[in-house]
């Protein structure tokens, strides 16, 4: 066998690289990339907030449908981040006071394997609202990745006929919690409230 050449043998690397390309692109699907999905930005004010069905920490199916006569404040959040510890009490005390006129959904991004930590977590705080777990549906998460979640904590507030009124990430959600009541009321008699 004769030796190659090097630039034969460079030219020769990068076929063998385009092929193995190819090839794990087949064996994926996704040869055209047409049918990649992307990872979407935060949701907007007046787009439709998605549904989602997920597992309880208890094991229980919960679907969750924003809308239908009541707003929403949907939290994604994380046992381990500084920040949703720091606004778990206010979202508690919206729980508390608001339960029966708003619907909350508390999703945690933090996956099966950390159950027990994020069940330490529920208990240490006293948390009064159920907790979803967000799980992976192929490469995508089922609940945050449709709303564009891309750090934690992340609120959004959605009006009674489940559309988008507002989402906040990280620090802004002091300004979601500074004013939570005067949102929501005015959620409820149909004014939007700027944020």
């Amino acid at each position: 066998m004769t030796p190659l050449r090097r630039p034969a043998a460079a030219a020769f690397l990068v076929a063998l690289g385009a092929l193995f390309v190819v090839v794990v692109a087949s064996a994926t699907g996704n040869a055209s990339g047409k049918e990649m999905k992307e990872l979407r930005s935060l949701v907007r004010t007046g787009e439709e907030a998605p549904s989602f069905t997920l597992k309880a920490l208890d094991g229980k199916t919960v679907s969750f449908r924003p809308g239908g006569g009541k707003p929403s404040l949907i939290v994604f959040w994380s046992a381990f981040c500084p920040l949703c510890r720091e606004f778990t009490p206010a979202i508690n005390d919206v729980a508390r006071r608001l339960g029966s006129t708003i619907r909350l959904a508390s999703i945690n991004l933090d996956g099966k394997r950390f159950n027990n930590a994020v069940q330490s977590f529920v208990k240490e705080n006293g948390i009064l609202y159920p907790v979803l777990m967000d799980s992976l549906r192929g490469d995508f998460f089922v609940a945050s990745d449709p709303y564009g979640v891309a750090k934690t904590p992340t609120a959004v507030l959605v009006d009674a006929s489940g559309k988008v009124h507002s989402a906040y990430e990280a620090e802004d959600m002091k300004k979601l919690f500074a004013n939570f009541d005067g949102i929501v009321s005015g959620l409820k008699t149909g004014h939007a409230v700027k944020k």
